[in-house]
């Protein structure tokens, strides 16, 4: 039997270093950005519902934006990923990873309680590139900016390891356990470096982004 051949960017150490951005990004806004939050946009949803019923347009607006920036994120890159030429040397991926390295480093010169909505509306953005861009690991589809599916699919294969007996499916486990736990120690980061550096926080999640840029670079 063939065995599978997976890109670059599938692979767990790129993974690792995706999640520990997560982590630092889910962490960081929720406590220096007026409790939003930029990865997953179901809390957002459940905020958003509670500043309109108390009928507080700004807070509306503070929950609303992300939303709609995570949406346009996504879509765009589906666009890169259909558009740009197959024969370029310049994949899809490095222009994500770029674009996100770019806007972090940039929002990380705002300083706390300044532009606060457009700050957390252009990190969501980031967020969305990332978590549509890198959705598979090691053929296994995944998060790297929450953690609720990955807890799933790590369940459901320890579930077929035990019962099933299926080493592959514990290995799978293994490594979606993995991706957990460098998302948690993403924020336990975060949560430190926010209170040491503040904004300036941003700026180690660019450094991690242009580690795994030129990781993906140096296996293309």
């Amino acid at each position: 039997m063939n065995k599978k051949i997976y890109t670059s960017h599938d692979s767990v150490k790129i993974g690792l270093i995706l999640s520990m951005v997560g982590g630092i990004l889910d962490s960081h806004t929720f406590i220096f950005r007026d409790g939003v939050f930029a990865n997953t946009q179901t809390g957002n949803i459940v905020f958003l519902a509670l500043s309109i019923l108390n009928d507080n347009l700004e807070k509306t607006l503070q929950f609303i934006l992300p939303m709609i920036a995570f949406a346009v994120g996504a879509a765009l890159t589906e666009l890169i990923k259909n558009f740009l030429p197959p024969t370029s040397n310049f994949k899809w991926v490095h222009i994500i990873l770029l674009i996100e390295i770019l806007f972090l480093f940039l929002i990380g010169f705002v300083p706390k309680d300044c532009y606060n909505n457009l700050v957390i509306t252009f990190i969501s953005f980031v967020c969305s590139l990332q978590a549509s861009g890198f959705k598979s690991l090691k053929g296994s589809p995944y998060a790297t900016t929450m953690c609720t599916g990955n807890l799933r699919s790590a369940s459901t294969n320890f579930a077929n390891f035990i019962f099933k007996k299926d080493k592959k499916a514990g290995i799978i486990c293994l490594r979606y356990l993995i991706i957990i736990l460098s998302f948690f120690t993403g924020a336990l980061i975060g949560i430190l470096l926010t209170q040491l550096m503040g904004e300036h926080t941003l700026w180690i999640c660019s450094a991690l982004l242009l580690v795994a840029f030129a990781l993906i670079n140096s296996n293309e």
